[in-house]
């Protein structure tokens, strides 16, 4: 038996007695056949775990019309074999719906209901009755994404208010279903939109007692914060308190890092890394003394409008040095946020962050800004740790914390690159002599930097156009092969390719001329212009 499984099933918590009925009913069967009961062939009936899809306003329900009920519902499918099951109706989402921007809203399970399933046939083959124990997850996707349906299950996926899935739904066993799923998850989000304002007084009375002594949080002066936060950027706390004192006592003010001479700032630099942080520093400073008397501007606006100075930063200096409710929301901070609320978007997303900013902006507290805002920085590098479990004994947020509750602390925060990849068309040349081709050494420097080339050109050329090319280049171009079509695809490019076959009478010099053992063993020629020989 599956012990996870077993526990999953368990942490369910019934609101009726037929709920109750179906765990108890389901956990038994967990008992008797173990992770049989995950796959079809399970004589007492099988888990199937549905995902119930709403907007993130919570007005709107995505919806597909089923091909076997004759009606409108929810997506969802078996899990075969599969013991995650909330990664299950995430995956029968996707593929239902064709969304790619979807989360869950909670890890915990929405519902368990037994499904009767009528004979019908699937794929042109007859299924004989059966029973679906259907495991229910709650899911949050934008509306604004396309959706399509998954053609040979379903037709018409589209986004339903309340009011159309009661009329749509012609399976009047589900439409219960669908409300009290439409309830809870309502009831979840509010749930998570008030856990904020409970935040502050238990954190500020623990960061009290339990916080570092870190050499910046002696003196709050603005420089002097100002300071520790740009060294603190792509720093360890450990390494920049040195650099912090050393610095501080060559350039104890503004006035003096202003004036300071380039080769001593980059000195006392030197070992940080990125120079620009200091470059911008000492602009910045050049600022403050001769557009603001040598006074650090003490408006929201003019900090964050100083050279190197970020959201995050000007929110630093503000709360800890002016006592405003401007947070600084860092990595440490939405992680925080992120197992709080348990909150599954993408924490990388701009909207997220701005999101948290607001929410936490309506929490401060009308005193104690500065001390919260280092309250939520603390506990993020200390308890709620990066890279691992975190230390949830410890916390003073832990009976607020959803995460901790619904046991997803490790599954967050969400972190996922957007990396939007450019389309580069080439034309890629094979130039044969004999049974040699020619090839080149890329530059030092870029894409492929060093490695070895299929010589190649931008654009899509046509025969003729790359034999004219091929003549330019020496190689005497005597006739056509071929033409071949290749993708390649980079981190942050795709390479559209025409491979053109080219036969040759001479072989010049400015390119090394290899045969296939050349290819295999001598010269390291990359899978991008590889797989226009293959």
């Amino acid at each position: 038996m599956s012990d996870a499984l077993y526990a999953e099933i368990e942490s369910f918590v019934p609101a009726s007695p037929e709920e109750t009925q179906a765990k108890q009913k389901l956990l038994a069967l967990i008992r008797e056949y173990g992770d049989r009961i995950l796959d079809r062939d399970c004589p007492a009936g099988h888990i199937t775990c549905s995902g119930y899809i709403l907007s993130p306003g919570l007005t709107h329900t995505l919806m597909a019309y089923h091909l076997i009920y004759g009606s409108v519902g929810w997506t969802g499918g078996h899990a075969d074999g599969d013991p995650d099951l909330p990664g299950t109706a995430l995956r029968e989402a996707r593929e239902e719906t064709s969304v790619t921007r979807i989360w869950l809203q909670t890890r915990r399970i929405l519902s368990i209901d037994v499904l009767p399933v009528p004979p019908h046939e699937k794929h042109g083959r007859p299924v004989a009755p059966h029973l679906h124990y259907n495991v229910t997850y709650g899911l949050i996707a934008p509306m604004e994404q396309p959706v399509a349906a998954k053609p040979d299950e379903n037709r018409d996926v589209r986004w339903l208010t309340d009011e159309k899935v009661a009329a749509q739904c012609t399976e009047p066993q589900m439409l219960p279903i669908y409300q009290k799923l439409t309830q809870r998850m309502r009831r979840i989000a509010e749930e998570k939109r008030r856990i904020p304002e409970h935040m502050p007084a238990p954190l500020l009375e623990w960061y009290a007692s339990s916080h570092r002594d870190l050499p910046w949080r002696h003196d709050t002066t603005p420089y002097r914060v100002w300071v520790s936060e740009i060294m603190l950027q792509q720093t360890r706390v450990e390494a920049v308190k040195g650099y912090y004192a050393r610095f501080l006592n060559a350039l104890p003010d503004v006035q003096a890092l202003a004036a300071c001479p380039e080769d001593q700032l980059l000195k006392l630099w030197e070992g940080l890394g990125y120079y620009n942080r200091v470059r911008n520093l000492q602009k910045a400073a050049q600022i403050i003394v001769n557009d603001y008397g040598g006074v650090f501007p003490q408006k929201y606006a003019a900090v964050r409008a100083l050279p190197g100075i970020g959201e995050y930063t000007a929110g630093a200096v503000c709360s800890i040095c002016f006592g405003m409710p401007t947070p600084a929301v860092d990595g440490n901070v939405l992680r925080v946020m992120a197992r709080l609320r348990e909150d599954f978007r993408n924490v990388l997303d701009p909207a997220v962050k701005s999101e948290v900013q607001e929410t936490l902006a309506a929490v401060y507290p009308g005193k104690d800004c500065a001390t919260l805002t280092q309250a939520l920085i603390e506990i993020g590098a200390t308890v709620c740790v990066p890279n691992g479990m975190p230390h949830c004994d410890a916390c003073p947020l832990r009976t607020l914390c959803m995460a901790h509750l619904c046991g997803s602390a490790g599954m967050l925060p969400v972190r996922i690159k957007q990396t939007k990849r450019r389309t580069e068309e080439r034309t890629v040349l094979v130039l044969r002599c004999g049974d040699r081709i020619a090839i080149r050494q890329r530059p030092k420097k870029g894409l492929l930097a060093g490695l070895w080339e299929l010589p190649n050109t931008g654009g899509i050329l046509n025969e003729e156009q790359a034999a004219a090319l091929a003549a330019e280049w020496g190689v005497q171009p005597l006739g056509f092969e071929k033409t071949v079509q290749r993708r390649h695809i980079f981190t942050h490019i795709t390479w559209e390719m025409t491979g053109i076959f080219l036969t040759c009478g001479t072989m010049p010099e400015d390119f090394v001329w290899a045969d296939a053992q050349d290819l295999e063993n001598v010269y390291s020629l990359p899978t991008a212009f590889r797989c226009i020989l293959e």
